[in-house]
């Protein structure tokens, strides 16, 4: 409605609203080239989330799979990433064989290995994630 709106010019109107990505932070376009000291996984995800508002979790709260993930060398194709949102970049470094998991309160990240990769890896404790992030933005058995 007009009423939201502000006069910014003669003929030029906004709307009073938050732009989608700063409602919506992991919704924000990224577009990184790693720098050289940059060398692991978790190294390229703190850098991506250095000003977005949102930090890993502890990663001793999360299960093997995924400590062992984030200790893996950065790809040399995942050193430039974008444009892209925020989430994707953090699924791209991840892997597809991980969520991605969002704890909005403490605006933590995390990530829990998928079900159909699991019995590759018996020895997890799928109870093991960080205290928090049980929520997965696309799991929709939830």
């Amino acid at each position: 409605s007009f009423a939201s709106n502000i006069t910014i010019g003669r003929y030029l109107s906004v709307a009073v609203k938050a732009q989608n990505d700063q409602a919506h932070l992991l919704q924000q376009h990224i577009q990184i080239t790693f720098p050289q000291n940059i060398l692991s996984i978790q190294d390229g995800m703190q850098f991506i989330l250095q000003f977005s508002g949102y930090r890993l979790c502890d990663v001793k709260n999360l299960n093997s799979s995924a400590k062992a993930m984030l200790g893996e060398p950065l790809p040399e194709v995942d050193r430039i990433l974008g444009p892209m949102t925020l989430e994707q970049g953090l699924q791209t470094l991840a892997g597809s064989m991980f969520y991605v998991l969002l704890d909005p309160v403490n605006r933590l990240i995390g990530f829990k290995l998928k079900p159909a990769f699991r019995d590759l890896y018996q020895s997890e404790s799928v109870s093991q994630t960080a205290r928090g992030l049980n929520y997965d933005r696309n799991d929709k058995h939830q």
